[in-house]
């Protein structure tokens, strides 16, 4: 209370002062200077303004000449009005007396009065330019006294005690998790308009809808009927049954993950057993010539093994009018039960086809919702939020750029465990494999996961042999069509632009070893990555993610820096958004996509019949649980990517930098949209001629339509 009264009092002794313009205007000034380069004419001045508490004050220019190098320069000056109670900004610009020149300084730092305020650090080579530093945004070594530094360590410490984290069900194989939920992390505007009003409202409309249905669907048309009442129609709902729909999930739809091309004929005969002579009809082909011209692909989702449904293997062929269909599916690997039927289904227009696929996608759907959305970026990212809130100040500017990213990502993580993951709750009513299957699954996945492989998506599409040299020499996405691959490498390069700008801007040196040593001997960075990386356990462990760039646990160049805080970004919304926002469309119409079937999978080409596939859906008490749930996920609850709600960059160099990267998504978003522009065209064209469509527009990844945060 004193401190605040004091505090108080001095701020009204300055404000007066600042009005009647009275203070004292002799100040000190001392630059920390590092080396001179290139040749100088006559003398530079140096303009300093200082910034805060809405007031600007400029210091007299200072003189620069050639003999200023390797040195601390301390300069007597006058500001022309009071210095500003804290001084948040330092902002300085050089001119040169006798014009253009060619030289340049390396500002280390500059204080002000000898320490009375905060040193600026500008770790900059002075050019024709104007530079600023604030005194918010610094790395721990560049803190201008013990004190501050001190006062910092202070900080960070009771941020420790209050993002404490355990193991999720003393299992160290999954993420860890929020021990409990900091109120700074909780929001109850957010909590009840995203979460509890809209679960209400599809609460009753399920209800309503229960009461006037039967316990089964006693038809696809009945199905159909109550959408058209409460809920949205999902996109699914009006090509389920189409075999190219069927492919394009693997492409642009919840999905993306699994596609990988067959690159023998050996690895595809481990894979699944294949008929040559019936695939060659299939595709009119040999399969050594599709998979010598990159155009045999496949998914096998061995991931469900030992689990209550089947693991399948789906192969696709790319059709020579740039078309992506199924040619053949075995729900089960080859060698599982040998002492049961494991036939390989193959395109036709049977009821028998059509469940093949259901039950080939109810592992897809199995591994999306509890892999690759839940587990890989909800989860995951959970561990990294609280990492960055143990072990980097809000201070740091890796925590600027990272915050905004994190928007309500515990809060919704921590309301998902009880909703999703609790005893009897969503998965347990609504998933074959249930909370115990998810479980095991993720925990699996994420043995093999690596965040330098597959959460770097030029790398994931790389090992999946997706990427192939164009006429230029660059790689391109060698599926006609993939438009999640096509738009999320645009994305992903302007966001390591984004980064590796911001980084540099923060890190360099005056040249590349002094670089390395501002990275090497910022504590909290390489603290943030050592935690990172260190195995989980239940006593002293980590956050347990393999494969962040790194050497010897530590953060040895920029760019492995860069590459991991790109990854994040890059994971927290573009992978996020599109693992996400497309689920009420797919789940939303169980036949199109589902996460539970009753009965059991065919095994033989026996016909069946429409009540056959009705009798394996789930039940109308189960499909309202579905509609509701993926109703809820689906809305967009933060700004898009680029957009904060919460503006931590200030630095104006930085801000900048920002710009710069809002310009190149504009530009994507442009490019997207010109794309989309021409497949309507070239759609409308081919319905004309009764030609097959091969491509629809995909907006999923325009910049506009990816939320900045995990937060739903």
């Amino acid at each position: 209370m004193y401190q605040y009264l004091s505090r108080k009092v001095k701020w009204l002794v300055w404000y007066t002062k600042y009005k009647t313009n009275i203070g004292s205007k002799k100040h000190s000034i001392t630059m920390s200077l590092g080396s001179f380069e290139g040749q100088q004419v006559g003398t530079t001045d140096v303009y300093i303004s200082a910034y805060g508490n809405g007031a600007k004050a400029n210091f007299e220019p200072l003189q620069l000449n050639q003999s200023d190098s390797n040195c601390l320069r301390n300069f007597d000056t006058v500001s022309d009005v009071v210095l500003p109670f804290d001084i948040s900004t330092l902002t300085l610009h050089r001119h040169d007396r006798d014009g253009a020149c060619t030289s340049k300084w390396f500002v280390r730092w500059i204080e002000i009065d000898k320490g009375k305020h905060h040193r600026f650090p500008f770790f900059k080579w002075m050019k024709q330019n104007t530079y600023s530093s604030r005194s918010d945004t610094l790395l721990p070594q560049d803190e201008g006294s013990q004190y501050n530094s001190d006062i910092r360590g202070i900080h960070l410490a009771n941020k420790r005690l209050q993002y404490e984290f355990e193991l999720y069900q003393a299992d160290p194989n999954v993420p860890v998790m929020i021990t409990k939920l900091p109120k700074v992390e909780f929001s109850w505007y957010y909590y009840l308009t995203n979460l509890v009003f809209p679960e209400i409202k599809m609460t009753v409309s399920a209800a309503i809808l229960k009461i006037r249905s039967p316990e089964r669907w006693p038809s696809f048309a009945k199905m159909n009927k109550a959408y058209r009442l409460y809920f949205k129609r999902p996109a699914g709902m009006d090509h389920w049954d189409n075999d190219m729909h069927f492919a394009q999930q693997r492409l642009n739809q919840c999905n993306w993950s699994l596609i990988e091309r067959v690159v023998s004929k050996d690895v595809l005969g481990k894979m699944m057993t294949i008929d040559e002579n019936r695939l060659k009809q299939l595709m009119n082909a040999e399969i050594s010539d599709m998979i010598s011209e990159d155009r045999l692909f496949i998914t096998n989702l061995r991931l469900t093994e030992d689990l209550k449904i089947p693991s399948p293997v789906v192969l696709f062929q790319q059709t020579t009018d740039s078309g992506f269909l199924p040619v053949a599916i075995q729900l089960n690997q080859p060698g599982d039960n040998k002492n049961k039927p494991n036939p390989v289904f193959y395109p036709d227009d049977s009821n028998t086809w059509k469940l093949a696929k259901m039950w080939a996608n109810l592992a897809d759907a199995s591994i999306h919702l509890g892999v690759v959305h839940l587990g890989l970026t909800h989860l995951l990212m959970e561990g990294v939020d609280i990492c960055l809130n143990r072990h980097l100040s809000t201070r740091h500017p890796v925590y600027k750029l990272l915050a905004p990213h994190f928007y309500f990502n515990l809060l919704i993580n921590n309301t998902a465990r009880d909703k999703l993951l609790g005893p009897g709750e969503y998965i347990d009513k609504t998933m074959t494999i249930d909370t115990e299957g998810v479980v095991f699954m993720l925990g699996k996945k994420l043995k093999n996961w690596r965040m330098d492989i597959d959460g770097t998506l030029p790398a994931d599409l790389r090992k999946r042999g997706l990427l192939c040299p164009d006429e230029k020499g660059n790689e391109k996405v060698n599926i006609p069509g993939f438009f999640f691959a096509e738009d999320g490498l645009k994305i992903y390069h302007a966001v390591r632009e984004y980064v590796d700008d911001y980084v540099k801007y923060y890190y360099t040196g005056e040249d590349d070893n002094d670089t390395t040593n501002r990275l090497l001997n910022d504590s909290e960075i390489q603290s943030f990555c050592r935690v990172l990386m260190k195995p989980r356990a239940a006593e002293n462990g980590g956050i347990g993610i393999n494969g962040v760039p790194s050497t010897d646990g530590r953060f040895m160049e920029i760019d492995q820096l860069t590459d991991t805080l790109t990854s994040i970004i890059f994971i927290c919304t573009v992978m996020h958004a599109a693992t996400n926002f497309p689920q009420y469309d797919e789940y939303g119409f169980p036949p199109n996509y589902t996460t539970t079937l009753h009965k059991d999978p065919p095994t033989s080409d026996k016909k069946l019949s429409e009540q056959d596939l009705l009798d394996c859906l789930p039940s109308v008490k189960q499909t309202f649980d579905i509609m509701k749930i993926f109703t809820l996920l689906s809305q967009e609850t933060t700004l898009p990517l680029g957009q904060f709600e919460v503006q931590y960059i200030e630095d104006q160099g930085a801000l900048e930098i920002l710009e710069k990267f809002r310009g190149n998504l504009h530009r994507i978003e442009g490019d997207i949209k010109r794309r989309n522009d021409k497949i309507i065209e070239e759609n409308k064209k081919r319905r004309k001629e009764n030609r097959s469509i091969v491509q629809y527009p995909y907006s999923r990844l325009l910049p506009k339509n990816i939320p900045n945060s995990i937060a739903i």
